[in-house]
């Protein structure tokens, strides 16, 4: 700093045009005096712990703040962010976002082309009515099944009747019996295949994960899109990006020389470079200790 107090030969002015050279010398002695005291009172004070009691972060900013000790360069993002995708590979039939849109949690975003998981469904849920039919008819069978079986018992213990026709009787109701059994079990079968098809069925639209705002819209209507990548880049894999603005964070990068200064929980204050004016008060969230 004492190098740049010193004027090369060529800007120097005329001695007729400006002040005697006494006057020059005594200015830059106490100029020199006054940066010779400011800079002994920086080497004691930098030989102290800095007292970290605030850190400002500016987004992108340059100037420094009056009352910060610690100040930083960061950017704004958010700890909640996704990219919104189909679990399945079909091609958009609706697209009803756009960036700058709001959107609450469950918000139908986009709709696939479901006629064929519509079909899927419909033969799904017949066979379900199909078995319960059956189940309905062979309740009706062992019912007859088993009065027939009482009224052979009271014949043979008459003796109007056969020991084998009570037998059969006896075997009729076991079997329809076990009839019944299976189809119960066939119904819990397709009722499963109805809930997976009806599954299947709802993975056509599309839903916001959470409450947020649409950044980016990365799909259109008639385009093919999958939660893998395939088709050489064809095919889509979102259909945009929503964005959580309760979880925005700032952030930054602190020299090595003041991170051990910053921990958790410290209060801070966050300056935009959009708004000058406004001090949005904050805290330290975590410290990620990599070089």
């Amino acid at each position: 700093m004492l190098k740049e107090l010193r004027i090369d030969g060529a800007q120097r002015e005329d001695r007729d045009s400006g002040p005697p050279r006494w006057v020059l010398g005594l200015l830059a002695g106490v100029a020199v005096l006054a940066l010779a005291g400011g800079g002994a009172w920086w080497l004691h004070a930098s030989s102290r712990p800095v007292a970290v009691q605030t850190v400002t972060a500016r987004a992108n900013g340059q100037g420094p703040s009056a009352d910060a000790v610690l100040q930083a360069t960061g950017y704004v993002t958010a700890r909640r962010m996704a990219t919104v995708s189909a679990q399945i590979t079909g091609t958009l039939t609706e697209v009803l976002i756009d960036e700058g849109f709001k959107v609450r949690k469950g918000q139908v975003l986009a709709r696939l082309d479901d006629t064929g998981l519509k079909a899927g469904l419909a033969a799904a849920e017949a066979q379900v009515r199909s078995a319960e039919a059956n189940v309905a008819q062979l309740r009706a069978q062992l019912a007859q099944a088993q009065a027939d079986a009482r009224r052979q018992t009271e014949l043979a213990a008459s003796g109007m009747t056969t020991h084998q026709a009570q037998e059969l009787a006896a075997t009729s109701v076991k079997t329809v019996g076990a009839q019944l059994e299976a189809a119960l079990r066939q119904i819990d079968a397709v009722q499963a295949q109805a809930r997976q098809a009806r599954v299947n069925f709802d993975y056509a639209t599309v839903r916001a994960p959470f409450d947020g705002v649409v950044t980016a819209r990365a799909a259109q209507v008639g385009e093919i899109i999958s939660p893998l990548s395939a088709g050489g880049g064809f095919t889509r894999t979102g259909v945009g990006t929503i964005v959580d603005m309760e979880s925005l964070e700032v952030n930054v990068d602190v020299n090595e020389a003041y991170i051990a200064q910053v921990k958790p929980d410290m209060p801070c204050e966050a300056v935009l470079d959009a708004y000058p004016d406004w001090r949005i008060p904050a805290h330290v969230l975590a410290v990620i200790p990599s070089a």
